[in-house]
């Protein structure tokens, strides 16, 4: 079945606040099953269950340069995702167009990979970043996340050697930069 014929009964939107206890809900779904053996067993049982009010305020109020999706199947939200400028570029009140973009998250339901769902929502993402001036687009991707880094791969994304850590419950975890190519462009992406 072809990529089209997946996502008929899919409708992706912009995320409000009203969103944001569902958003949570498919982040920690997607964590505990793409970091398992990864991120430690006791830090994945205690994701945090409610959204931070910081969270809610910027569905809220978007400040510049940012936006939330969602991916919908019938009323059950199955992914989301955050993009935005490259926060280690440019300061929130730095943000310009022509700056480097960023894919803050992206997160689908362990029960909805495969189905076209997380291409989707990069497809849109990639078309606001683009209506933002924010290019060459990046992600950075938890060493060891094998079902991340495919995805990505697959999306066209290459790993630009730039490494650092992601902290999480006082732990380092090693990440990787992808960036996509300048010449990707969103129309080829079916």
């Amino acid at each position: 079945m072809d990529l089209r014929a997946r996502l008929v009964d899919m409708k992706i939107r912009t995320a409000g606040p009203a969103d944001a206890d569902e958003i949570v809900q498919v982040r920690n779904a997607s964590w505990r099953a793409a970091y398992r053996g990864i991120i430690d067993d006791a830090t994945l049982a205690s994701l945090r269950r409610e959204p931070s009010h910081a969270f809610v305020m910027n569905l809220s109020s978007p400040p510049p340069f940012w936006r939330t999706l969602l991916a919908e199947r019938g009323p059950e939200v199955v992914g989301t995702i955050t993009i935005g400028w490259d926060t280690r570029e440019s300061a929130k009140d730095e943000v310009e167009s022509g700056q480097p973009g960023e894919v803050w998250m992206l997160y689908v339901h362990p029960d909805y990979w495969g189905r076209g769902v997380g291409h989707a929502l990069m497809r849109e993402a990639h078309k606001s970043l683009n209506e933002f001036g924010l290019y060459p687009i990046r992600v950075w991707v938890l060493e060891g996340n094998e079902v991340g880094t495919r995805f990505y791969e697959r999306y066209g994304f290459v790993s630009d050697g730039e490494r650092t850590d992601f902290e999480v419950n006082g732990r380092p975890y090693p990440i990787v930069r992808y960036s996509l190519p300048a010449d990707r462009v969103v129309e080829e992406l079916v």
